[in-house]
C-alpha cells in the first residue's frame, strides 16, 4: 500500500536535496577554480617582482636582488626556487636550489614575451608548480641617453632570458582539500536536516487528514454524530469535509427511509399473514361449520391477492430504481392517455383531457410513462370524490418540452409536510393502514421512474382541495 506521506516527503527531500548538491558542487567548482586562479596570479606577480629586478645596460646585465629581503629563496623553511638563462646559459640560481641533489629547474622552450604554468615536483621532492616566461631585460632610460642610442636600436643586440619560478603547491590542494570536504559535510548534512525537516512539516501537514480520518470514525449511521467539525480544518479540507458531511446526511436519511420502508413492508406483510393464520385457525377448530367452509376459499384467495399486489409492487419499485437505461419508442402520447383512462375509469368517472400540443408523437420509453400515468389517474380517480372531474391537460413547455397537468379535488386535506413524503414508499396518510388496496408504492414507483427517463415530477396543493402534479418531458 503506497503512503502518502513517505511518497510527498521522499519526493520532495530528493527534489530539494538534488538541487542543494547541485548548488553545493558549483560553488564548490567556483571555490576551488577561485583559489587556484589566485595561487597563479600570487605566482605571475612574484615572478614579474622578479623580472623587474633584472636591467642591462651597453656593459652588462645586472640583478639587484637580495636574500635578506626575500628568506624564502634562501632558507630550508617551506623554499621557494627561480633560476635565470640568458640564452641557454644559467644566469642566476636561488640559493634555496643549493641545498638539494638536484639543483636546476626544467627550462621549458616557449616563445619570447611568453608565459606558462605547469606542476612539477621540486628539487626537495614536494609537488609544486612552475611559472616560466621568456623575456629582454629593462633597459635603463638614463644609459641609453648617455650613449644616444635608442631604446629600439638597443633592444636588437639583446640577448632573450628566461625565468623559472617555482614553489610548493602541497598547501594549495590541503586548502582544496579541506574546502571540498567541508563543502561534502556540508551536503550531507543538508540533506539529512532536509529528510528531517521535510518529514516533520509533510507530517504536521497531514495532520488534519489524521484528524478528519479519527472524525470519520466517530461516525456511526445509529450515532447521534451527523456531521464532521470544520472549524480546525485548512481550507483545503472544508470542500471535501462538506463533501463528506452532504454524503453522510444522505446516507442519514436514505437509512432512515430503509428502515421504515422494512418496518412498513413488515407491517404490510404482516396483517394478510395474520389474517391467513387466524382464517386457518378458525377453520380448523370449526371444520364443520358451513358458514366458514363456504367463505373461507373466497377470503384466503383474496389475501393472497393482497400479498402478491403488495409484492408486485415492492419488486416493481424494485425494477424501477435499478438504474437500467430504458429503451426509448415513438409514443403517440394522445392515444395512450385515453387507452390508461379508458383502462382505468370503470366507474364511468368525469375525465376531461385536454391536448394541446401540435405534435401527438414523443420519444420516450413506453414502459415508464405508461406505468407513471396509469398510477397518477388511477390515484386520481380512487382519491377524488365520485361527483368532481378529473382533469389531464397536455401543453406546450418551454424548450420544446411536454408537460402533462393531471388534477382532482383530493378527499383528505394534505400540508406541505405531507406533499414532502408523497413520494416515499409505503407512506400513507392513514397511519392506521386501513386500507387494503393501497399501500403507499405508486407514487414511488412514478418518482423512480421518472428520474430513470429524466422527467420532473412536482404537486401542488391548490385551494378548494385540488392536488395537482405535474410531469414535465
Amino acid at each position: 500500500m503506497t503512503s502518502i506521506k513517505q511518497k510527498l516527503s521522499r519526493y520532495i527531500s530528493l527534489s530539494v536535496s538534488i538541487l542543494l548538491i547541485s548548488i553545493f558542487l558549483v560553488t564548490d567548482i567556483l571555490v576551488d577554480t577561485w583559489i587556484s586562479s589566485e595561487f597563479d596570479r600570487a605566482m605571475t606577480n612574484k615572478a614579474s617582482l622578479l623580472i623587474t629586478l633584472i636591467s642591462e645596460d651597453t656593459e652588462e646585465i645586472e640583478f639587484e636582488f637580495a636574500d635578506e629581503f626575500m628568506p624564502e629563496f634562501s632558507g630550508a623553511v617551506d623554499p621557494e626556487y627561480f633560476q635565470l638563462w640568458l640564452n641557454d646559459d644559467v644566469f642566476e640560481r636561488s640559493q634555496t636550489l643549493e641545498l638539494f641533489h638536484v639543483n636546476t629547474l626544467p627550462k621549458l622552450n616557449i616563445p619570447l614575451n611568453t608565459s606558462s604554468i605547469t606542476n612539477i615536483t621540486l628539487p626537495d621532492g614536494r609537488s609544486g608548480r612552475m611559472y616560466f616566461a621568456t623575456f629582454k631585460p629593462q633597459i635603463d632610460s638614463d644609459v641609453r641617453e648617455d650613449f644616444g642610442i635608442s631604446k629600439k636600436e638597443f633592444s636588437k643586440t639583446q640577448q632573450p632570458m628566461s625565468l623559472a619560478y617555482a614553489i610548493s603547491n602541497e598547501n594549495l590542494n590541503q586548502i582544496l582539500w579541506f574546502v571540498d570536504i567541508i563543502f561534502l559535510i556540508t551536503s550531507i548534512t543538508a540533506i539529512i536536516a532536509v529528510k528531517m525537516i521535510v518529514f516533520n512539516v509533510v507530517e504536521r501537514g497531514l495532520r488534519p487528514l489524521v484528524k478528519l480520518n479519527n472524525d470519520l470514525k466517530q461516525i456511526d449511521l445509529n450515532s447521534q454524530v451527523s456531521a464532521i467539525s470544520t472549524d480546525d480544518l485548512p481550507d483545503e479540507l472544508i470542500s471535501i469535509a462538506t463533501g463528506i458531511n452532504h454524503f453522510i446526511s444522505e446516507n442519514k436519511v436514505l437509512y432512515s427511509r430503509e428502515k421504515r420502508i422494512t418496518s412498513d413492508i413488515a407491517h404490510e406483510l404482516k396483517t394478510p399473514i395474520a389474517e391467513l393464520l387466524s382464517l386457518s385457525e378458525v377453520a380448523i377448530k370449526f371444520p364443520n361449520e358451513k358458514q366458514i367452509s363456504d367463505t373461507y376459499k373466497d377470503e384466503v384467495l383474496g389475501i393472497a391477492e393482497r400479498l402478491k399486489n403488495i409484492v408486485n409492487g415492492i419488486l416493481l419499485l424494485q425494477k424501477s430504481t435499478q438504474g437500467v437505461e430504458l429503451k426509448k419508442n415513438d409514443i403517440d402520447l394522445e392515444n395512450l392517455l385515453q387507452q390508461i383512462i379508458d383502462r382505468e375509469n370503470k366507474s364511468a368517472r368525469d375525465i376531461r383531457l385536454t391536448y394541446d400540443v401540435q405534435s401527438k408523437h414523443i420519444q420516450v420509453s413506453e414502459i415508464a410513462i405508461e406505468t407513471v400515468l396509469s398510477n397518477l389517474i388511477s390515484n386520481a380517480v380512487y382519491y377524488s370524490p365520485e361527483n368532481t372531474p378529473i382533469f389531464i391537460s397536455v401543453v406546450l413547455a418551454m424548450h420544446n418540452k411536454v408537460k402533462i397537468i393531471i388534477s382532482n379535488t383530493s378527499t383528505h386535506h394534505y400540508s406541505a409536510a405531507d406533499l414532502e413524503h408523497f413520494f416515499e414508499p409505503l407512506w400513507q396518510k392513514d397511519n392506521s393502514r386501513t386500507s387494503s388496496q393501497r399501500y403507499g408504492l405508486g407514487l414511488a414507483i412514478v418518482k423512480s421512474y421518472c428520474d430513470n427517463i429524466g422527467a420532473s415530477i412536482s404537486i401542488d396543493m391548490e385551494p378548494q382541495e385540488k392536488i395537482v402534479f405535474t410531469i414535465q418531458l
